[in-house]
């Protein structure tokens, strides 16, 4: 099964062909990108996934920004705005935005910082395996740019009304889909498998 990848998009069966450094594999059907040999080290992975947890909880504790309209200031945070969809009985709306900006993030980012430290040390534990597949499970749950895109659609709209305040909060989640992009970009999950059954055989 490692000499084969299936496609995403279309699940046409592909023969894995090794690149070159830096160089992508694309579906020959529906041209969906399939795999990379762009990859960071496993260190940089676990320092980029302990900056990304970082930003996870100071994006969702800070606000985003400070609303001033007819003399009234408020703040909000995304917890908040969560929390108000739920209210309003929006109720997966509200759920879909608690999981996607905050549980899905920090999930991801928590098991990728266990199975760094893991392979760094050389520790094969039952749980590597897990945290691995839940690694895979929370790269498609990661939607931060559409979160950020809806986000900035509503502070233009509100800003012909109101008086609009950046703060901490956004700036935060702006570094956030930074950083997870650039994980996503760097990450080779087949890597951190062949390291695992490599230490395996220590």
């Amino acid at each position: 099964m490692n000499n084969i990848n299936v496609c995403n998009k279309c699940d046409l069966i592909v023969e894995h062909i090794v690149l070159e450094k830096n160089k992508l594999a694309h579906c020959p059907r529906c041209n969906s990108l399939l795999y990379t040999n762009t990859l960071f080290s496993i260190s940089t992975i676990l320092a980029l996934s302990i900056t990304g947890l970082i930003l996870v909880i100071i994006a969702n504790v800070f606000p985003m920004f400070t609303i001033t309209l007819l003399g009234v200031e408020e703040s909000a945070t995304l917890i908040q705005g969560a929390w108000v969809l739920l209210d309003k009985k929006f109720y997966f709306v509200g759920l879909l935005v608690i999981f996607c900006s905050f549980i899905a993030p920090f999930l991801f980012l928590s098991c990728l910082v266990q199975v760094c430290l893991l392979l760094l040390t050389k520790r094969n534990t039952p749980q590597l395996i897990l945290l691995l597949k839940l690694v895979k499970f929370f790269t498609e749950w990661s939607m931060l740019e559409v979160y950020l895109v809806s986000f900035l659609i509503a502070v233009f709209k509100l800003s012909d009304i109101a008086d609009i305040e950046l703060q901490l909060g956004l700036l935060s989640f702006v570094s956030l889909m930074f950083i997870s992009s650039l994980i996503m970009y760097g990450l080779n999950l087949e890597f951190f498998w062949q390291k695992m059954e490599k230490n395996a055989k220590r």
